[in-house]
């Protein structure tokens, strides 16, 4: 049985971390650090991003631009909380955890789980050719390690087309920003992830402007980090740098 898509918040300590999930997931891939996290005292808020958790066809119009809006609402909502607010995500998630660092100094750090700065799929490449003809293509083959991971992921089974595209021209435009990123960056990935490439995950440590840059790469996971075998090493770098804040 999937897990549930529903958002959920951990109310906690001064400092609450914003736990953003992937493209066509749900913040049930993020749950188990979700629960790391607060036994330890920190707040958690892991939002369901515009167009997800339903069904495909919700997901087809979505603009980029309404998940950062969405963001926004989430971290001005802790703030007027008095709340200290850390921003981390999962794949796309974590493009819009680093374009809410580069837009917003309120944010005190960011953490990127499986960053696609530079997509491995190849199928990027020819992406507005096919958002012509097809209006969904299939999902990357899953490269879970642990057999228990599909138990803990809520996902649709398949990309649409067209948002897809406009979640590239998001990557694209977020490369070019980098350097503006400056508040303390963590950066986490593993070396079986197709999703992803070194490559880009190197131009991020480059580009950003980050006095405090950490990067940890995993060996024994798939592209769900925060879901897949290492999840607890995941949980532990992250208390860590959370600690030193």
């Amino acid at each position: 049985m999937a897990a549930s898509p529903q958002p959920f918040s951990m109310p906690g300590g001064p400092i609450t971390v914003v736990l953003l999930h992937g493209y066509t997931g749900s913040p049930a891939e993020l749950s188990l650090l979700a629960d790391a996290l607060h036994q330890q005292g920190y707040g958690v808020e892991a939002p369901l991003l515009v167009g997800h958790g339903t069904c495909l066809e919700d997901l087809m119009p979505v603009l980029p631009s309404q998940w950062l809006e969405q963001i926004d609402g989430v971290i001005d909502c802790l703030l007027d909380h008095g709340q200290r607010v850390v921003v981390a995500g999962l794949s796309l998630g974590s493009i819009l955890a680093i374009q809410a660092g580069m837009r917003r100094p309120d944010v005190e750090a960011v953490i990127a789980y499986s960053p696609p700065i530079v997509s491995g799929d190849p199928r990027a490449l020819i992406a507005p050719v096919l958002s012509l003809f097809l209006p969904s293509v299939p999902r990357p083959a899953d490269d879970f390690v642990d057999p228990l991971t599909p138990e803990r992921l809520w996902k649709y089974q398949r990309w649409p087309s067209r948002c897809s595209v406009r979640v590239l021209d998001l990557i694209a435009s977020t490369r070019r920003q980098l350097g503006n990123l400056q508040q303390p960056l963590m950066v986490m990935a593993s070396t079986l992830d197709k999703v992803i490439t070194r490559r880009g995950v190197e131009l991020l440590l480059q580009r950003a402007a980050s006095e405090r840059v950490e990067v940890h790469w995993l060996k024994g996971s798939g592209h769900v980090i925060t879901a897949d075998a290492e999840w607890k090493m995941v949980a532990d770098q992250t208390l860590i740098f959370l600690k030193d804040l």
